[in-house]
């Protein structure tokens, strides 16, 4: 099978070129490219312009015009061309090389609505980097868009595509030629990041699709906030074959749901379990694995702090850290501005576990913008959903301490009423699912029927 010949260009409205790419200049046997007047002819250059100025600002359009070759022949190009919503940012236009696709028209290989690959193509084009003989390792990932159901439900279908195409431009914008994007279906996605080298690399890629679509759509109204889930592995290190490699990545996409949504999940072996010879994933429910342990440390909290009373709040704290993935835990009186208790999570050079006492200002307990967090449970959960304009204290708060989320129970029946509070920051690898949540306001209980927080 042929590789697909795919490259990314900018351009201003004149077609000046504003961003390159080399392998583009190879292909064309030119050092520099200054304007595509110079390797497209007059009248396809016409058509070029006419369908540019026909495309609004925010949207996609496909077209399809001769490029000039280093040895003067003409080869067919289809150009996917997105014109984004500033006016003074430059058009972007994926060029595919139509000689080097299987024959049909240019249109068959993207996806209508969003401009990306369709499933077809995303899929032939991952099979072929799987199954040539130079090819190098790459990140696979799945995305599908969180609460779209309740989008639909509350604002009309017309707004879920809006979100599909908007989450999709999101994702090919900051992929940019590290790799490509796909739509393989619905509000599904599939990301192959073939010009990635390290994990790191990697890493930063999925946080900032993650990040850009939680801050754009995290108040849609009505109490309704679209995120995006991500599950992928390495190839070939982890998987073999596309098969494989899809039930694995199709695998995390599921952990990354059940563990509260809005994040990535990277497969490893040490977490979620041994990939059997054929490269496909052991049977073994990782999900099951780890709340059994959660369910055992639980237990055995409550039998050391509550009934063999071996156990100081201290030690506890630093348990549930490690056990949940914390970084911070903070106890403070009701009507005070600062912690008298903190305890903050680092991982040394060997990966060990340490931790540091801390002390913390904390104005927004005096902010009065808690007053009502606590009415119907004593435990309140603030995150990436806060409503910024009724509570702007706690919003500055979280953004100060870069903190993704923020879950404070309130201790009522002690001597020293007040709270407890843990803390996990934006980067951190793991998050709270609803299970996780559950068992901290049981284990805050535990600490506060224990007699340790007067």
């Amino acid at each position: 099978m042929r590789r697909f010949k795919r490259y990314l260009i900018c351009v201003d409205s004149e077609l000046n070129i504003v961003k390159n790419d080399k392998a583009f200049l190879s292909y064309l046997s030119m050092k520099k490219l200054h304007n595509l007047s110079q390797i497209i002819p007059p009248p396809d250059i016409m058509q070029l312009q006419n369908c540019m100025f026909a495309i609004g600002y925010g949207s996609t359009n496909l077209t399809c015009f001769r490029v000039k070759t280093g040895n003067d022949s003409l080869d067919w190009f289809a150009a996917n061309i997105e014109k984004p919503e500033n006016p003074e940012e430059p058009i972007q236009m994926e060029l595919s090389d139509i000689q080097s696709m299987k024959s049909g028209s240019a249109d068959s290989y993207y996806d209508k609505m969003t401009g990306l690959y369709n499933k077809n193509t995303i899929t032939e084009y991952a099979m072929e980097l799987m199954q040539s003989k130079e090819h190098k390792p790459f990140y696979f990932f799945l995305m599908d868009i969180d609460n779209f159901k309740a989008v639909n439900d509350t604002f009309g279908h017309m707004k879920g595509d809006e979100l599909i195409t908007e989450v999709a431009h999101i994702a090919k914008d900051i992929v940019g030629d590290d790799g490509v994007v796909g739509r393989i279906g619905g509000d599904e996605f599939m990301l192959i990041l073939e010009n990635v080298s390290t994990e790191q690399d990697m890493r930063r890629i999925m946080m900032t699709i993650r990040k850009t679509v939680e801050e754009k759509y995290q108040d849609m109204g009505e109490n309704v906030c679209a995120t995006v889930s991500m599950g992928g592995a390495l190839f070939p290190t982890d998987a073999m074959d596309y098969e494989s490699m899809f039930t694995l990545a199709d695998k995390m996409l599921y952990i990354a749901k059940t563990k509260g949504r809005n994040r990535y999940v990277f497969y490893s072996p040490l977490i979620h379990g041994k990939v059997v010879y054929d490269g496909k994933v052991m049977t073994i429910s990782q999900n099951m694995m780890m709340n059994r342990e959660k369910s055992t440390l639980m237990t055995d909290l409550m039998d050391r702090l509550l009934i063999t009373h071996e156990l100081t709040a201290e030690e506890a704290f630093e348990k549930m850290i490690c056990g949940y993935t914390l970084d911070e835990i903070y106890m403070a009186d009701e009507d005070g501005e600062k912690s008298y208790f903190g305890l903050q999570h680092n991982i040394d050079e060997t990966g060990k576990s340490t931790f540091t006492h801390n002390e913390l200002d904390l104005p927004i307990l005096k902010s009065g913008e808690l007053d009502d967090k606590f009415d119907s449970s004593p435990i309140s959960v603030l995150g990436f959903d806060l409503d910024r304009e009724k509570n702007p204290n706690i919003a500055r708060f979280m953004k100060k301490h870069d903190l993704r989320i923020m879950v404070l129970y309130r201790i009522k029946k002690c001597k020293r009423p007040g709270y407890i509070i843990y803390m996990n920051h934006t980067q951190s690898t793991c998050r709270l699912s609803l299970t996780d949540l559950a068992d901290l306001t049981y284990f805050s209980h535990m600490i506060e029927i224990s007699g340790q927080c007067n």
